[in-house]
């Protein structure tokens, strides 16, 4: 018997794994082949045609990270294999010099008619509402820390004593809502160290969320944000805060309860461009949803708020980066 019939009859013994086997290859194969055609196709389009490859591309290899039957590490290297894409930054805007900003806030604090308390901390900054009984927006600067050394997590929240509001612990005891922190813990004890981590349990930072949004997609976005963006761009901006509306009750404390929550993050891309992106999450949302479902512009969180951000910006810069709709969480 020939060498080439041996081996057709080993597979054959093989069953179905030897069939899979075969398939396999076949599919390796032409994987390959087809990657090959697609390299050389791509690279006889101009900018505009690589740029909508690449954004289908991320868009399908988004939608297997989505995916509830791939592990963490296969998303891992799927978004890595994203990162190694020029169109996975987003719309960058050059914006030369930058300025505006400083040890809490990118451009300028938020602007709004609003008469708001500003509070200094360690690591994050906040600007409270008297009258709401709440923050109405908290700014903190990540950048990335080698030496990741994280406390344990204090037992209670503390009244922030330069408020008149003095909200305390107690305030939201049996009301069904969690105490939400609006500069997150984890992130801030990452950055800052303790006695910062400390500071965001100071009840100035807090306010009602429902636990299914605070313990679900809020927590995955801090997560993300703590965890991945320091480790792949070395350093954020993020604003966030709770949003309003008619309907809006209050806890028998007199604490307001919001109708949901924004969260802005800024990006510096060097040598001279910025990105943003922004979510809107509402207190009632799916805890199951994809977060890229939560994605707005800045224009929708101006609109909702009542607040004008990244307002030290030129103002071509600004128009633009607040129109600009990203078609992914980073």
């Amino acid at each position: 018997m020939t060498r080439g019939g041996t081996i057709k009859r080993r597979v054959r013994q093989l069953g179905l794994l030897g069939r899979l086997w075969r398939k396999c290859k076949l599919m390796l194969l032409l994987f390959v082949v087809a990657t090959v055609i697609f390299g050389f196709w791509y690279s006889k389009q101009d900018e505009g045609v690589q740029r909508r490859s690449q954004e289908i591309a991320i868009a399908g290899l988004d939608f297997l990270i989505e995916l509830k039957q791939t592990n963490g590490d296969v998303d891992e290297i799927l978004n890595w294999v994203i990162s190694q894409m020029p169109a996975s930054l987003g719309n960058v805007v050059s914006v030369g010099d930058i300025e505006g900003a400083d040890c809490y806030t990118f451009a300028g604090v938020p602007v709004s008619d609003r008469p708001v308390k500003i509070l200094k901390n360690e690591g994050y900054l906040v600007g409270y509402n008297e009258s709401l009984r709440n923050p109405d927006w908290v700014a903190y600067r990540l950048q990335r820390n080698e030496n990741v050394n994280t406390s344990e997590r204090p037992e209670s929240f503390d009244v922030d004593r330069r408020t008149r509001a003095r909200v305390d612990h107690y305030a939201y005891s049996n009301s069904g809502y969690d105490r939400g922190h609006m500069a997150p813990n984890y992130a801030i004890d990452m950055v800052f160290g303790e006695r910062a981590q400390k500071e965001t349990f100071l009840m100035s930072n807090i306010v009602p969320q429902r636990p299914e949004l605070n313990q679900g997609p809020w927590k995955e976005l801090e997560q993300m944000v703590a965890k991945r963006y320091l480790r792949d761009y070395g350093e954020v901006w993020v604003l966030t805060g709770p949003i309003y509306d008619a309907s809006s009750r209050q806890l028998s404390s007199g604490v307001v309860i919001p109708a949901a929550f924004f969260k802005i993050i800024v990006d510096v891309v060097e040598p001279d461009g910025l990105r943003a992106l922004a979510v809107i999450m509402e207190q009632g949302m799916d805890p199951e949803g994809k977060l890229a479902a939560s994605l707005v512009t800045i224009d929708a969180v101006e609109a909702a708020t009542g607040m004008d951000f990244l307002s030290a910006l030129d103002d071509s810069v600004e128009a633009v980066i607040e129109a600009d709709l990203a078609k992914r969480l980073w």
